[in-house]
């Protein structure tokens, strides 16, 4: 279903996010959240089954009242909070949302305390990664394979020549030995940025009784290489034939395969991080050189706000004013150290956690009385009420 088609069937639709927490600036986006109906005989179509819509941003979202519901009841603080949307961001009320708005105190349990206090630990989990991001930069260039590869070359009796010429190889083990110490090999050195052994006029074997270490062959330009595929990051062995294990022998490669697949995964991680992340927030941060994801930190503040509200008043806190939007304003522009933010994050949890245990609130919702909405909801559009 497109977004235009769920937009003439929205029974409520409203503005969410920061303008709705009151954390809004002049750079902020405008989310648009709905509920919408449709047909109950969509429900029992196997290739068309439609739960929400969203953009291509996910700035705007819409869900259907069964998927709405269905969060709501596994205690979605997104979803919760769309209950209790203030006035003045509600673009389109209907009296199917009204009768939805009439139970909303039922969503109210101890598992969405449980959901809150959860969001909250993984936006600061969030802040710690996208921060070690921001200060761990990736070079453009993927890692290569060859970045993690050494070579011992082969050398005969007392002639210091290896068997095969290897380009800029050393004159002897000892020239080699001394290399290895300064951290520098013939294909992980400080001094060129191409690679003088060329892996792909080698086959090679596993070297028995090492781990990472294989026996190299040189076969020129009719060689099918060590390495196979962009990516992937086994070494291939193939039978060396008896009579070329002398001629052809070059010497011992080690390769620190695990070492490889990390940075690879790294570099990934990044670059995707890059490739989506919202520019101008990250911009911001870096030219400020923040210690910490001020958005995701203060969005962690403003879920524990919302907990205790349940605790005090059996209601999610929504628009922030007072101290409460002056301590989130505060986070967000980064003027609060990260360890002071965290320690206050982690008591006001640990409180929750404990209150949560005494509290009056119920274990989980009553489905007898959501089902009882869901379904008179669900008929009435059936017979073209709204």
């Amino acid at each position: 279903m497109k977004l235009e088609d769920a937009e003439k069937r929205l029974i409520f639709h409203c503005i969410g996010g920061s303008h709705a927490y009151g954390t809004n600036t002049d750079k902020s986006d405008i989310d648009l959240r709905g509920v919408f109906f449709i047909p109950t005989s969509d429900y029992f179509c196997l290739n068309k089954k439609v739960e929400q819509v969203s953009d291509s941003t996910n700035d705007t979202t819409y869900y259907t009242i069964m998927r709405f519901l269905t969060l709501a009841c596994q205690g979605n603080p997104n979803i919760i909070e769309l209950l209790w949307t203030p006035k003045d961001c509600v673009k389109r009320t209907t009296p199917a949302w009204e009768k939805i708005e009439r139970i909303r105190s039922e969503f109210i349990t101890k598992t969405v305390l449980d959901s809150f206090g959860g969001y909250a630990v993984a936006q600061i989990k969030k802040a710690k990664g996208q921060n070690k991001l921001v200060h761990n930069p990736m070079p453009e260039k993927k890692p290569a394979k060859e970045d993690f590869c050494w070579i011992l070359p082969m050398c005969c009796n007392n002639d210091p020549t290896p068997l095969h010429p290897f380009e800029d190889s050393p004159k002897c083990h000892w020239a080699l030995l001394q290399r290895l110490n300064e951290g520098e090999m013939p294909l992980r050195t400080k001094s060129v940025t191409t690679y003088p052994i060329k892996l792909e006029q080698y086959h090679c074997v596993a070297l028995e009784h090492v781990k990472d270490a294989y026996r190299l062959y040189y076969y020129g330009e009719g060689a099918k290489g060590v390495f196979r595929g962009d990516e992937t990051a086994d070494i291939i062995p193939v039978n060396i034939p008896l009579e070329d294990e002398r001629p052809k022998f070059a010497g011992v490669l080690i390769y620190h395969k695990d070492a490889y697949e990390k940075e690879l995964k790294l570099w990934h991680q990044y670059w995707d991080w890059r490739q989506h992340r919202n520019e101008a927030r990250w911009v911001d941060q870096e030219q400020k050189k923040l210690d910490y994801d001020g958005k995701n930190m203060m969005h962690c503040m403003r879920l524990l706000y919302s907990g205790e509200n349940i605790l005090t008043n059996g209601e999610p806190l929504v628009r922030l004013e007072g101290d409460k939007l002056q301590r989130c304003g505060d986070i967000r522009a980064g003027k609060l150290p990260y360890e002071e933010i965290l320690a206050e994050a982690e008591e006001r949890l640990t409180k929750m956690d404990t209150a949560r245990k005494t509290c009056n609130l119920r274990a989980g919702v009553d489905f007898d009385k959501i089902n009882e909405v869901s379904i008179e909801l669900h008929n009435a559009f059936s017979c073209g009420e709204r």
